[in-house]
């Protein structure tokens, strides 16, 4: 392990609903109750987006703006909770974004959450995370954080260090040399316990090497059959969306 004696098997044991099992436009919209609660009904483990209101609540929600998936317009970061909660829905649901501790309600330890923390660069990167370990107090088991920026990851290495922790990879990161040094230096800096890679990306050197050493990889965003024959290949677990995946379990 990349670790030592750190191990997390339950990370690989699932298929994992990206943004819950959700339909656009419907009551299961992407990172919502119903979406969390539908993936954890059908055996899935779920991912989620987090990120942070203006007065520090982790909300569940992928975009940086409003405009795409809700009646609201503006950055969420300039938005407090109560603001939020009481004058924009999302999309067709009629309900509000749910908070991190919402979500976690719902799942109740009962299956597997990644929770995707996503960084704004209005807010303090120190509070963002700090707000997350918050939600997680008195939580328990089963709860992964993973994100795109290392420092995030390195951030719950040094301050949250029991939870498993993973990088997210994309493309930037692949492009050139300079970049894969880049981001061999982080990944010995936040020494995460597993990597996830945007499908498209795979093969490569880099994934392939560090599952070799018996790393766990995860891969996303699955959504068709294709894609999936080639997670399966190359990595230990298959985040996806909807038809992939869905109905073909064994």
């Amino acid at each position: 392990m990349a670790n030592g004696k750190r191990n997390f098997p339950w990370l690989t044991e699932f298929d994992v609903a990206h943004r819950g099992l959700f339909e656009a436009g419907t009551e299961a919209e992407e990172n919502t109750l119903k979406a969390v609660e539908l993936a954890v009904d059908a055996g899935y483990a779920v991912e989620i987006d987090v990120r942070a209101t203006v007065d520090d609540i982790i909300v569940v929600f992928h975009d940086d703006t409003l405009e795409r998936m809700t009646n609201g317009k503006g950055h969420v970061s300039t938005w407090g909770f109560r603001q939020l909660k009481d004058e924009f829905t999302v999309g067709k649901t009629g309900l509000p974004m749910p908070s991190l501790p919402d979500v976690l309600d719902v799942v109740q330890q009962r299956t597997p959450l990644f929770v995707e923390i996503k960084y704004d660069k209005r807010k303090d990167l120190q509070k963002v995370c700090a707000g997350v370990r918050h939600a997680f107090e008195g939580y328990g088991k089963n709860v992964a954080v993973m994100s795109f920026d290392p420092r995030i990851v390195t951030w719950f290495k040094t301050y949250m260090p029991k939870y498993p922790r993973g990088l997210v990879i994309g493309r930037e990161f692949l492009l050139s040399m300079k970049a894969r040094l880049a981001l061999q230096y982080w990944v010995h800096k936040c020494k995460p316990d597993f990597i996830a890679c945007d499908v498209n990306l795979l093969p490569n050197s880099f994934c392939t090497a560090w599952r070799k050493k018996g790393n766990p990889l995860l891969t996303w965003t699955v959504r068709d059959d294709m894609m999936e024959e080639i997670a399966r290949q190359h990595a230990d677990a298959v985040i996806f969306e909807k038809p992939a995946i869905v109905g073909k379990k064994s």
